[in-house]
Order: C-alpha cells, then sequence, then structure tokens
C-alpha cells in the first residue's frame, strides 16, 4: 500500500476505527487491497466515514476472530456479516453469551491444532444462511480442541 493511500486511510478512520491501532488498519486493508485491487483507488477517493464502512463491507465482508492464547468474551452483543464469521478460540478461550451471530457461514469452535475452548452461552442465537441454533436460558455448547461447529 502506497504512502498517499495511508496516509488517506488513517486520517478517515481514527474516528471509525478508533480502538484500532495503526498497524491493524493497515494489515487490514493491505489484505483486502491484495484480494481486491480495485478497493485502493475507492479508499483514496472516501471522503466519510459512510465511505470507509462501504469500503469495509466491499473489502471482505467477513469477521474473523482468533482468540490466539489470549480470551475473546462476546456478551450481549448482535454481530452480523455480509459473507461470514468465524471464532476460532485457538489455544486460548471464547465466550459468546447473551448474543446474536448471523452470516451466511458461520464456524465457531477449533481449527486442527486447537488446544482452546469455545463457550456458547445461555440467551445466544447462532444463524446462518440455512441453519439456526437457539441456546435458550441455563444451557451452554462447549467445545474444545479441534472441535467445531461450521454452519451455512
Amino acid at each position: 500500500m502506497d504512502a498517499a493511500t495511508t496516509a488517506v486511510l488513517i486520517n478517515i478512520t481514527c474516528g471509525v476505527l478508533a480502538n484500532f491501532s495503526t498497524d491493524a488498519i493497515k494489515a487490514f486493508f493491505s489484505k483486502a487491497i491484495g484480494l481486491k485491487p480495485a478497493l485502493e483507488q475507492a479508499i483514496l477517493e472516501a471522503k466519510t466515514s459512510a465511505d470507509i464502512e462501504s469500503i469495509f463491507k466491499e473489502a471482505l465482508g467477513v469477521i474473523d476472530a482468533s482468540a490466539g492464547s489470549g480470551a475473546i468474551e462476546v456478551d450481549g452483543a448482535l454481530i452480523e456479516a455480509i459473507r461470514g464469521i468465524r471464532f476460532d478460540h485457538e489455544h486460548g478461550l471464547v465466550h459468546i453469551s447473551g448474543s446474536t451471530v448471523q452470516a451466511p457461514v458461520l464456524v465457531t469452535g477449533g481449527g486442527v491444532a486447537a488446544t482452546g475452548k469455545t463457550t456458547i452461552g445461555a440467551n445466544t442465537v447462532l444463524k446462518s444462511k440455512g441453519t439456526s441454533i437457539d441456546v435458550g436460558n441455563g444451557c451452554s455448547i462447549v467445545m474444545s480442541g479441534n472441535a467445531k461447529i461450521t454452519q451455512s
């Protein structure tokens, strides 16, 4: 990504993405531009946060959350993606409760060499294009190691 594209990204996204580091923003858009080179021109032409939101949707439309050796806690949230969502516990922990997570393809659990754990807690709905899992009050789903659920 050239210096002009980077400067535009940093200036426009500083308010929109205040919780993300400059390096995280650069990494995200570098990957997106690698997949769709036309996005670089769209970034250069972006003027508002709505423009950036539109570029985000076009860029990937995917949420890929990996716990690494840490933890991801989602409580009382609505998480949606245009193409897909993956929560990978890897060697850490993922806990989702009281939330709705929806995308055409939804993957929760661990990858091949994972040693961590995912817990889907009470009052959570996991929805894909053709499936729905509704975890009721007092219920949970627990996956460890390389166990995962793929919904499409």
